[in-house]
C-alpha cells in the first residue's frame, strides 16, 4: 500500500511540474517584433498555442513589405527544474533550411538564434543571427538615432595629434586616441551594419557628454576585440533617475551606467540596455583634455 501510496505521489508531481511549465510557456505566445529596425533577417514571429505544442509564424524582412515565410509547429522545452525555456521551430525553404531557438527574456522579449543552413548549390556559407524581440503592445514609440553603413568599407586612419579616425569611407564614424583602441573599435563596428546614437539632439554647453553611441544590427562578421572592457549587469535592475540640472541617469542600482540629458533619451538607454547584460568601452584609459569625446560605447 505504501508503494502504491508513493507511486501515485511521485506521478501526482510530475503531473504538477508539467502542468506548470505548460502553464510557463505562456510567456511565449503574442506576436514579438524585432527591435532592430536595421535588421535584415526576421522581422516578426507571431507564436500561437496548439495543445501542448505551437504554430510559429515568421515574417522575414523585405521590401516593399515583409516576406510571410509560413506557420510551422514549434516544440517546447524545459530544464532541470522544469522551467520552460525554449521553443523551437524548423523553417524548410528550397535553397535552405532555418532553425529557430526561441528563448524568453525579462520584459515581454524574446531572444531568437536563427541558424541557416543553404541546401541549393550557391556555395553560400551557412550563418547564424541572434535578435531581441519585444512583444508588440511594448514597442515604445522612441524613435531610434541611426546611421547604417557596410562594415566591409570601414577601415582606420592616422591622423596624427588628433588621434585615429573610424569611417567606412563616408563618415567620421569615431576618433579614437591610439591605434590599439582604434583597432578594437574597427573589430567591434565590423560585427554590426549601424551606428546609433542617444542625445545627439542635446544643446548642453558639454553636449559631447550626453551623447551615447551604440550599434545595432549583426553583420555576421567575428572579430576579436584586444582586452575587452565590460561591466555586467542585471537588465532586471536597470532603472533611470532624475538628477536635477545634472541630467538624466541610467543605473543598475550599482554603477552610474550613463548620463543623458532629457528623459527621453534617458528611456531609450535603459531599452536598449534591457536587451544586453554588458555595457562595454573603448578608450576609458585616454588621458586627453577632452577625453570623452575619445570613448565609445557598445552593449553585449
Amino acid at each position: 500500500m505504501k508503494k502504491i501510496f508513493k507511486t501515485l505521489l511521485i506521478l501526482g508531481t510530475i503531473t504538477i511540474f508539467s502542468t506548470t511549465a505548460f502553464s510557463q510557456f505562456e510567456q511565449f505566445v503574442g506576436t514579438f517584433k524585432n527591435t532592430d529596425g536595421a535588421a535584415s533577417n526576421i522581422a516578426k514571429i507571431e507564436i500561437k498555442r496548439n495543445g501542448k505544442n505551437f504554430l510559429v509564424q515568421v515574417w522575414g524582412k523585405c521590401s516593399p513589405s515583409d516576406c510571410d515565410w509560413g506557420v510551422e509547429d514549434g516544440f517546447g522545452y524545459t530544464d532541470s527544474t522544469n522551467s520552460a525555456r525554449t521553443i523551437s521551430v524548423i523553417y524548410r525553404k528550397s535553397f535552405a533550411d532555418t532553425i529557430l531557438m526561441v528563448r524568453s527574456l525579462a520584459g515581454n522579449r524574446l531572444d531568437v538564434e536563427a541558424s541557416t543552413r543553404f541546401t541549393d548549390t550557391s556555395g553560400r556559407a551557412n550563418y547564424s543571427r541572434r535578435e531581441t524581440f519585444m512583444k508588440d503592445s511594448e514597442q515604445t514609440s522612441l524613435n531610434e538615432d541611426c546611421l547604417p553603413y557596410n562594415p566591409q568599407n570601414l577601415q582606420i586612419k592616422n591622423e596624427g595629434a588628433s588621434g585615429w579616425l573610424l569611417t567606412d569611407g563616408s563618415s567620421r564614424m569615431l576618433i579614437l586616441d591610439n591605434e590599439a583602441d582604434a583597432k578594437n573599435a574597427l573589430a567591434m563596428a565590423k560585427r554590426h551594419t549601424s551606428h546609433c546614437f542617444i542625445g545627439r539632439g542635446n544643446n548642453r554647453s558639454n553636449r559631447q557628454n550626453y551623447i551615447v553611441n551604440y550599434w545595432k544590427g549583426d553583420s555576421g562578421i567575428r572579430t576579436n576585440i584586444i582586452n575587452e572592457d565590460c561591466i555586467s549587469y542585471d537588465s532586471n535592475r536597470l532603472a533611470i533617475k532624475n538628477e536635477g540640472a545634472g541630467g538624466w541617469l541610467l543605473t543598475d542600482g550599482n554603477s552610474r551606467m550613463l548620463m543623458v540629458a532629457s528623459r527621453e533619451d534617458a528611456t531609450l538607454a535603459k531599452q536598449i540596455a534591457g536587451e544586453n547584460s554588458k555595457q562595454c568601452f573603448i578608450g576609458r584609459s585616454n588621458s586627453r583634455p577632452n577625453r570623452q569625446s575619445y570613448i565609445t560605447n557598445y552593449w553585449r
